[in-house]
């Protein structure tokens, strides 16, 4: 299953400000079967949601999927040049579909940039930090987790060729910087089990911080356009007229 550049749903979405998910993780871990599973489960629950992926096939985007043809740029022409290609996505796309409150489905954003360009000697902390100055911060990240001969192996399975700038040593970095970053919104699933078993995990994941984010709402209604009732009414609209908030959490 592939997801489409983007999907756009003219549904309601009742988390206010939008919800940022972002699923992460080295080649063939899962990432593009999960955002389709995820952006399904909202067409089916009438949530808002536009899907996209990094890097676009905008201007910028393309230069780095052109660079397979043409030999792999410098570790920093990559970084600059996604860089430029992110602001662009978070200018067009991110930014005004959460503005919209709208739901967006990410298949890698710039943590990808910090594992990947990490992993050939970039400092993935100071990637982090750069990117967070200007682009929005999710309020999911989701890692899926595999060795890198099990995602080499699902690539050839399917019938494409795996990235050929990298080798299972550097993808072993990549899964290590994945692994090892560190922030409150981000959660790690084992993807080395079948589709259904991680979706299982990734719904999960996404239904708890969603429902969090609306529920905390309900403690700084003065400080948004946002009532107890219509809270609780978005609330009920997300999970069903039975489901009450709950605590929120990191």
């Amino acid at each position: 299953m592939r997801a489409r550049k983007y999907i756009k749903s003219d549904m309601v979405c009742p988390i206010p400000g939008g919800f940022l998910v972002t699923i992460e993780g080295i080649d063939g871990s899962g990432k593009t079967t999960q955002a389709e599973l995820l952006a399904r489960f909202c067409s089916e629950n009438r949530l808002s949601h536009v899907v996209s992926k990094e890097p676009t096939k905008g201007k910028y985007g393309q230069m780095i999927r052109d660079s397979a043809l043409r030999g792999r740029m410098s570790v920093q022409e990559e970084i600059e040049v996604l860089d430029k290609d992110r602001r662009e996505h978070v200018k067009k796309l991110i930014r005004p579909a959460l503005e919209k409150e709208q739901i967006v489905i990410l298949d890698r954003y710039y943590f990808s940039t910090a594992a990947y360009q990490g992993a050939h000697g970039a400092d993935a902390e100071a990637i982090l930090s750069e990117n967070e100055s200007f682009a929005p911060q999710p309020d999911l990240v989701i890692v899926l987790d595999v060795p890198p001969e099990i995602g080499l192996q699902r690539i050839r399975d399917r019938g494409d060729i795996p990235n050929q700038f990298e080798s299972i040593e550097s993808l072993e970095r990549a899964r290590s910087i994945f692994n090892d970053i560190k922030r409150p919104y981000k959660v790690t699933i084992d993807a080395r089990a079948g589709i259904p078993w991680v979706w299982f995990w990734v719904s999960k994941h996404f239904q708890v911080r969603a429902l969090n984010k609306i529920s905390r709402q309900l403690k700084n209604v003065s400080q948004h356009d946002l009532s107890v009732e219509d809270a609780l009414n978005r609330t009920r609209e997300f999970f069903g007229e039975d489901r009450l908030p709950i605590v929120a959490t990191a």
